[in-house]
């Protein structure tokens, strides 16, 4: 490609879009996948918290006024299982705050040459705040609905209130955060292809691609070794008493590697072309030219 900055600053950010977008693409349904799992043992014992109050020691006790008690051990495998799903969960959180701040730089970036933009451009960069306002204020006037209801009756039917508003509210917010999540892709490729950014927002979106493309690939390496834990767990023969973890999609675990290591190709492609071209930009300062 000749160093021209309008083509370069195209391929970043075309680039830096492929870096992020797989992230948004697969993570929804990789949280549906690990986050159903139930805890169980061989004695009947059932084990909640989060994921399943892990500890260094996979043996607890635990004191309360006037009880002590040891709870039941967890299997390694388990143990590994469970490390895995919560290493995942944290890289979801710090990716997710990375791609708000990177939102807010790209809106920047879009005001900032607005006169070679398009205001169309900026009112996509609001899609993302406009849908996270519009599901908290549903479930505000979810709660309210469902304020005043109560069980009662053999049935533990809910009476008083709006309990069927509230529970048609519910269906409703599932059909805005999937529509919202989607248009979210939609609006963040449109404005990576059209708008011109100044080079210091390049830099940013760079280096958002680049830390979002190292955490797919983390993810997904934790994902194969839960996934690997949890095929030995199924194997073994369970210690009279150890909680294991048992998922409700297991047959889903081995499409969703290939769906994820898919993602993480395309992310760190997008990453390492989107560092490449702007390594360019910045060594020949193509902005003066």
């Amino acid at each position: 490609m000749p160093h021209n900055f309008g083509l370069l600053a195209a391929r970043t950010r075309t680039s830096v879009a492929t870096g992020t977008l797989p992230w948004l693409a697969i993570v929804p349904f990789l949280s549906y996948v690990i986050g159903r799992f139930t805890l169980t043992s061989s004695s009947g014992a059932v084990e909640s918290g989060y994921p399943f109050q892990l500890t260094l020691f996979r043996t607890r006790v635990v004191s309360e006024p006037g009880v002590h008690w040891v709870l039941p051990s967890i299997s390694t495998s388990t143990w590994i299982v469970g490390g895995a799903t919560m290493f995942m969960d944290a890289l979801f959180a710090l990716t997710l705050l990375v791609l708000i701040v990177g939102l807010g730089v790209l809106r920047y970036g879009v005001v900032r040459e607005k006169g070679q933009n398009r205001r169309s451009l900026y009112v996509l960069t609001w899609v993302p705040v406009v849908v996270v306002v519009v599901l908290v204020a549903m479930r505000i006037a979810q709660q309210y609905l469902t304020d005043g209801s109560r069980p009662e009756g053999p049935s533990g039917q809910f009476v008083g209130g709006h309990s069927a508003l509230a529970a048609l509210m519910g269906n409703f917010m599932w059909v805005v955060a999937i529509g919202g999540w989607l248009l979210t892709i939609v609006a963040v490729a449109v404005v990576a292809r059209r708008a011109n950014l100044p080079p210091e927002t390049l830099r940013f979106g760079r280096t958002v691609s680049v830390m979002t493309s190292v955490s797919l690939t983390l993810t997904f390496i934790a994902y194969l070794v839960g996934g690997v834990a949890l095929a030995i767990q199924n194997r073994e023969s369970h210690v009279a008493g150890a909680i294991v973890a048992t998922y409700t999609l297991h047959d889903m675990w081995l499409p969703m590697a290939f769906a994820l290591g898919l993602s993480c190709v395309t992310s760190i492609w997008g990453a390492t072309v989107a560092r490449r071209s702007w390594r360019i930009i910045y060594s020949q300062r193509l902005w003066d030219n």
